[in-house]
């Protein structure tokens, strides 16, 4: 409950003019100007940006959300209010792990009704030592709420990089960090499968780590700017490929 609490008020206080409260207190979305697409971002301090010098614009999904606007182009631009634009609803949560996605960021990403969704819920769950079996239950959930409400939503969801990559994780045991990432991306996939929702595969696509250090910021742990530009790359390649956009 507590934690709920708190990313309540993270919401409520770090949102953009997108999102407000109700008089009865819940998160709404407020009316927005007429967008070509609505996109929606469900994860954590991954998806929200931390790492970068300024998640509002530096996070994945906000560089994602211009290369959707400008045709692949992710560089900083000035978007006009008409039908070009992309509407970015980042509900990125620094600790947020996917049971409590559930009562705190699926009912916003539902009320936002929009065209497009990502999903990148794991890695927390994983560090956190939550039985796969657990993560299976609550992904699960996750996609069938999204797909019964909101039935011509595109959904893309992301497995967990190789964590072994990352320098925060040197001094632990590599070995049954291994074991639980594959575990974890093994019932991914069959979520993915099972709910035809396309995957972006970043265990292998994040491989190119040991040759670009560049990409992972001074904690040891989640992307930089520059990471963050890559991962966006990534979504955006495999949206295309399975011509989604």
């Amino acid at each position: 409950m507590y934690i709920l609490c708190l990313a309540m008020l993270f919401l409520a206080g770090c949102s953009s003019p997108l999102t407000g409260q109700e008089h009865n207190g819940k998160l709404a979305i407020q009316a927005a100007p007429q967008a070509r697409m609505t996109y929606v971002a469900i994860g954590a301090s991954d998806t929200y940006g931390t790492g970068s010098k300024n998640p509002r614009t530096e996070s994945w999904p906000a560089v994602l959300s211009r290369m959707l606007a400008h045709n692949g182009d992710g560089k900083m631009q000035e978007q006009s209010l008409g039908q070009n634009t992309v509407r970015l609803i980042n509900l990125g949560i620094p600790g947020m792990d996917a049971h409590d996605a559930l009562g705190v960021e699926l009912p916003v990403a539902i009320d936002a009704h929009p065209n497009l969704i990502t999903v990148w819920l794991a890695v927390n769950d994983l560090v956190d030592n939550v039985p796969p079996s657990s993560y299976a239950q609550d992904l699960e959930h996750l996609l069938q709420d999204l797909q019964t409400k909101l039935p011509h939503v595109r959904i893309v969801i992301a497995n967990v990089p190789d964590l072994t990559l990352l320098p925060r994780f040197n001094s632990t045991d590599t070995t049954q960090l291994a074991r639980s990432v594959a575990s974890y991306n093994a019932v991914i996939q069959s979520v993915v499968d099972r709910h035809h929702v396309v995957l972006i595969d970043l265990f292998q696509a994040w491989q190119e780590l040991t040759s670009h250090p560049e990409f992972i910021s001074d904690d040891g742990f989640h992307p930089s700017a520059a990471g963050y530009a890559r991962l966006a790359q990534l979504f955006y390649q495999g949206m295309k490929q399975h011509r989604i956009i």
